[in-house]
């Protein structure tokens, strides 16, 4: 089974850094083990205690389970990119929120002009309970 360490809030693994909600899916399947640096084995409940990464943990393990990708979409103003093939460009920018979170404004707009700008659309995921709504947002041009 492949080790990873954790060390500074970072998963490496032969001293390349590994994409994080990855780490966690994988982590979940059983198919790596996760040390911090001192040796001690660190389950998915570790990570998951913070509200944030569950949240986005639950909708990065939504998506990857229907089969499609994901990479990170910090630069393009999101918490994920969601690709529906590999080979071609991302469709979305997925932004995971809660069902009582406030959206800013101007935070709306600036987001949504880079994914156009970037040819792509943003997905706002909001998680209600243990059940999920999509918002997709596309500019008209009128």
């Amino acid at each position: 089974m492949k080790r990873v360490l954790y060390k500074d809030n970072v998963f490496l693994s032969e001293d390349k850094i590994l994409f994080f909600y990855e780490v966690l899916y994988l982590l979940e399947k059983n198919e790596i083990e996760v040390y911090d640096e001192k040796n001690n084995k660190l389950d998915i409940n570790y990570f998951l205690k913070d509200e944030k990464i569950k949240l986005y943990y639950d909708i990065y393990k939504y998506f990857r389970e229907k089969g499609y990708y994901l990479g990170t979409g910090l630069k393009f103003g999101g918490i994920f990119r969601i690709y529906e093939n590999i080979k071609e460009h991302s469709k979305w920018v997925a932004i995971p929120i809660n069902i009582n979170e406030k959206i800013d404004v101007y935070d709306f707009l600036a987001k949504n002009r880079v994914a156009h700008s970037t040819r792509k659309r943003i997905l706002y995921c909001v998680k209600d309970n243990n059940n999920y709504r999509f918002l997709e947002i596309r500019w008209k041009k009128l």
